[in-house]
């Protein structure tokens, strides 16, 4: 069993707010010189073996200490999302 069959994704549109709160976080990713579709909760887990972005990532889970499935926390479910997709729209 991998990591990515213990997330359950959430499909659908988001509230409007969420959305440009997302876009925000995109957009400082994008000036990090990160992917321009990723979040910096998905990038600090995805980049978590070099210090800072493990810093970045106990920093952020810390953060967002309310958003978790089971053992998941906030920067590995932004990380398995970006996995799943779930930002498309269902076809």
């Amino acid at each position: 069993m991998t990591r990515l069959d213990l997330y359950t994704p959430s499909y659908g549109r988001r509230v409007y707010w969420l959305g440009v709160l997302i876009a925000l976080d995109q957009l400082a990713n994008t000036l990090l010189a990160g992917y321009t579709d990723e979040t910096l909760s998905s990038r600090a887990h995805r980049c978590n073996a070099k210090r800072r972005w493990a810093i970045a990532e106990k920093l952020i889970d810390t953060l967002f200490w309310f958003d978790r499935q089971g053992d998941l926390r906030h920067c590995e479910l932004a990380y398995l999302g970006e996995l799943a997709r779930e930002h498309f729209p269902q076809a």
